[in-house]
């Protein structure tokens, strides 16, 4: 694919920018640590957990690049059994709760196979990403549900957990196509195409982060309810 110069430096410093904007939420966090709910505070995990990771991907882009994916595959893993167990705990129908468990064990059994065996370690785990977003996509909308069905917030906008959720359905909607195409649209050797995902990725990942930061700035208020409005 053949793409300006200018063009690709501005993708590096899109690039570079969300990776700087996550500091925002991750200060909130640290800042309101005593009054996060459990929930919150594994967000806050998987926000270290993703920086960590971006660090070790630099270095090992550094000196052993062919396993630069592997980690990837490794990153979607933890970050899909994350999620799912901040569901867990925001969903309180018990029949969800025991879906949730069949789901995590499956999805990590389904990741496996796909980085062991169908793609392998050294591509983007593209089949693994589609069944991420579907499932994550699938237990924010049953949290919108729930929010529905109980109508105790009259402020959506104020409420952590409707904040996540909504990072989750607009990250994992607006990436997966990002994600079937990937391996098929840009070989492994041509910088160029794989800029421009990572920055379309990066400029999704950026409204991710704003509201996770909203979502850390309202933990511990009160929420307005329909009873008091």
């Amino acid at each position: 694919m053949q793409i300006p110069s200018w063009l690709l430096t501005l993708c590096e410093y899109l690039e570079h920018a969300a990776s700087m904007v996550v500091l925002i939420p991750l200060g909130l966090a640290f800042w309101k640590w005593p009054r996060l709910p459990k929930t919150l505070r594994l967000m806050t995990g998987y926000l270290v957990f993703t920086e960590l990771i971006l660090v070790v991907s630099s270095l090992i882009n550094l000196y052993w690049p062919t396993w630069s994916n592997a980690l990837w595959h490794l990153f979607t893993l933890v970050q899909t059994l994350l999620f799912f167990r901040v569901y867990y705990l925001t969903l309180s129908s018990k029949h969800i709760r025991v879906f949730i468990k069949v789901l995590a064990v499956g999805f990590t059994l389904f990741a496996l196979a796909d980085s062991l065996y169908w793609e392998g370690l050294h591509q983007v785990n593209s089949y693994t990403h589609v069944l991420q977003s579907a499932l994550l996509i699938g237990l924010a909308l049953l949290y919108f549900e729930q929010l529905l069905n109980e109508l105790h917030v009259t402020h959506l906008e104020q409420d952590p957990l409707f904040l996540v959720s909504t990072a989750v359905v607009l990250y994992f909607s607006g990436t997966v196509l990002l994600y079937v195409f990937v391996n098929k649209l840009s070989a492994p050797a041509d910088y160029a195409s794989h800029q421009v995902i990572y920055t379309l990725n990066a400029m999704v990942n950026l409204i991710q982060y704003v509201l996770f930061a909203l979502a850390f700035w309202y933990a511990g208020r009160a929420l307005p309810s329909q009873s008091s409005s």
